[in-house]
């Protein structure tokens, strides 16, 4: 797998319940690294076009505007197919889980780094 030296960027958003990571990438190749959540989500495509794995199996290209379902606890990653991806993490923020940015990203994005 091809591997971009730049990482994703954005900006995080909580509001009104709903938390937002954008993960933006200006080069074709870019792995944005697996993770995994506690929850159900959606990683909206809003740009570009990406190749997605769960649990270690290809679920497929997707091509934006596309929204792609992600299950409770599934370990997955992307790898970009198209410059100026953009991707983003959305959820609902439960009342029993942290609100405050910071402590939601390290406590609930937990990311599995390649070699």
């Amino acid at each position: 797998m091809k591997r971009a030296d730049r990482q994703p960027a954005g900006a995080i958003h909580l509001y009104g319940g709903t938390f937002v990571k954008e993960m933006l990438t200006p080069d074709e190749g870019t792995l944005i690294p697996q993770h995994a959540h506690k929850y159900d989500h959606l990683s909206y495509l809003a740009n570009g076009s990406v190749r997605v794995w769960q649990d270690d199996v290809l679920v497929g290209d997707y091509l934006a505007p596309a929204a792609i379902r992600i299950p409770a606890n599934a370990k997955h990653r992307f790898l970009t197919l198209a410059p100026w991806t953009l991707v983003l993490c959305i959820h609902a923020v439960g009342a029993a889980e942290v609100v405050d940015e910071a402590d939601l990203i390290a406590d609930e994005h937990h990311l599995e780094l390649e070699a």
